[in-house]
Order: C-alpha cells, then structure tokens, then sequence
C-alpha cells in the first residue's frame, strides 16, 4: 500500500483566509477533485483571525490551517488510495486560495518497499 501525502506552504493568498464556510468548500472541493468520500468535517476559528478546517476522508484526510494576518495557508493531503493523486486535490484549493509562491513536499508512506536491511533480533 502506497499512501501519498502532499504538503504545501501557500504563501502570498490572495483568497478568504478568514472565512470559515468558504474555506471549509474549498476543502470539500478538493476531496471530490480526487473522487475521496469525506465522513465527517470538522472546523476552528481563532482569535483575532485564522482557520483550521479539516475533512476526515474515508481514504484518509485533507487539512487547511490559515493565518490571514501572514497571507498564509498551510495544507496537508493524506490519501491512502493508489488511486487518488493529492496534486488534484491541491488544484482544488489553490484556486481558492490563490497563492503568489507555494513550497510543495510530496512523500510516499506507509507499506514502501525499503532499502535498507531487515532489523537482526
């Protein structure tokens, strides 16, 4: 089992990184862009500013966290299905949040076949 997970610092957004509905259907948006069911959505508003929502997947889930003040959002895709390439899902945010620079990490995880040598003992 391959599970992808993709990081993104989203830096200079431009979109409504203080609205909770609107943020919480961009994370819907990119869960369908990859065809993934969500089973349950949760949110939090912070104070002065900034949001965290999140959609648990039932392949797993995407995570948004915001700081308006910093016009930065941080994203974390997790998909445990081959299937479901998390850069989709990305596209589906980043046209919401519209970000001027990204720093994107993509990792592979889980039941990866190693290189290293099997543990003695």
């Amino acid at each position: 089992m391959h599970i992808r997970q993709l990081l993104v610092d989203a830096r200079g957004c431009s979109g409504p990184l203080d609205d909770a509905d609107a943020l919480a259907r961009a994370v819907d948006a990119a869960a369908l862009a990859v065809g993934a069911t969500i089973v349950e959505r949760a949110r939090a508003r912070y104070v002065p500013h900034g949001v965290t929502v999140v959609a648990i997947l039932a392949e797993s889930h995407v995570v948004l966290s915001t700081w308006p003040e910093h016009r930065l959002a941080l994203v974390d895709i997790l998909l445990c299905n081959d299937m479901m390439n998390p850069r989709l899902a990305w596209d589906a945010l980043a046209a919401a949040l519209d970000p001027t620079e990204i720093v994107a990490t993509e990792a592979t995880r889980g039941l990866v076949a190693s290189t290293r040598p099997p543990a003695i003992g």
